[in-house]
């Protein structure tokens, strides 16, 4: 199936931050696995792994956590393929070895690089093997991916490719996270001391500061204790996150279709109108449907495409998708 043109413009290409894919990971294929993917990780703890990278990274994610947990720091986490990887290069380029980031940076977080390089002659088996577990720990889909997480590895930010900020800029907005750690912290630190509904709104309230994504793959055992405690859905909080759950899964499936890249027009559209009939998504997850189906149509029926868009649209305008599709149709319906 054709690439969807409406993500090769510039202006899109932009918005998706030019990630480049490394092993695409499905979000709820890696929660499925979590019990075997936490042996993997604990397996980690006697690996004889080299501590530093260059410039102040470690490159052992034991020793990060050790050291973030005596400096009370966070961890800086970046999955990059160093020598083959356009934006990781870039982003190496223009923010990692400049001053303003090698100063800045370590004040308030641990670095830890993680690389998947084609040449992995520099690197211990081990440390290859890491890079293979913790990128499944935490769904890693494409490089570069940046994580800041606690002293215990738990994510609470998160972005993917390079925006083309300058080092500066880019510190700045990495110390602007901190902030979300702290609420975090303090909602959760709330729970602890509450019982029941108002145990479980405040775990929410945590968890309403990190991304759904992260939401579902690193803090399922939060999300599991909220759904116990809200059992009867009277504060709306369980019937919220099975909600999100079956969300997440359904662009999990959407994107499984859209990976078949092989299939015909006619067959990507009948599977993913299928998948829509199934599942009977709502809100964004039917409108990322509808915005890939308006892809594949552009090249055959371009109102089609564009009916399509705009529907999509009108179903969260708010969305990264949503507030996306004005410049889409700007590009590419100028009659």
């Amino acid at each position: 199936m054709n690439r969807c043109p409406f993500l090769s413009s510039n202006s899109v290409a932009k918005a998706h931050r030019r990630a480049y894919q490394s092993e695409p990971m499905n979000l709820i294929h890696t929660l499925t696995r979590k019990a075997a993917l936490a042996v993997g990780a604990a397996a980690i703890l006697s690996l004889p792994l080299n501590s530093l990278a260059a410039d102040g990274w470690l490159v052992d994610f034991e020793k990060a956590k050790a050291q973030a947990a005596q400096e009370g720091k966070s961890i800086l986490m970046e999955f990059t393929g160093s020598d083959w990887c356009p934006p990781c290069i870039q982003l190496e380029k223009n923010v990692l070895s400049q001053e303003a980031f090698k100063t800045g940076a370590p004040k308030n977080f641990i670095l830890l690089k993680l690389d998947s390089p084609r040449d992995k002659s520099k690197q211990t088996p081990e440390e290859i093997e890491q890079y293979k577990v913790l990128s499944k720990q935490y769904a890693v889909q494409g490089v570069p991916t940046i994580f800041l997480t606690d002293a215990k590895g738990k994510p609470y930010w998160q972005t993917v490719g390079y925006s083309g900020d300058p080092a500066d800029k880019y510190v700045a907005n990495l110390n602007a996270q901190l902030a979300t750690l702290a609420k975090r912290d303090e909602s959760f630190a709330k729970a602890e001391k509450a019982e029941g509904t108002e145990k479980a709104q405040h775990l929410a309230e945590g968890l309403s500061l990190v991304s759904n994504e992260l939401a579902l793959s690193s803090y399922d055992d939060v999300v599991a204790k909220i759904i116990k405690l809200d059992a009867d859905n009277k504060a709306g909080l369980k019937a919220k996150f099975e909600d999100l759950k079956n969300s997440v899964d359904f662009k999990a499936e959407l994107q499984s279709v859209l990976r078949g890249g092989g299939a015909e027009p006619k067959s990507a559209l009948a599977a993913i109108d299928k998948l829509i009939e199934e599942k009977k998504p709502t809100g964004e997850s039917l409108q990322e449907a509808l915005f890939y189906k308006g892809s594949i149509h552009f090249s055959d029926d371009k109102a089609k495409a564009k009916a399509l868009l705009l529907e999509a649209q009108k179903l969260a305008p708010d969305s990264d998708i949503g507030k996306r599709i004005n410049g889409v149709i700007a590009q590419f319906f100028k009659d």
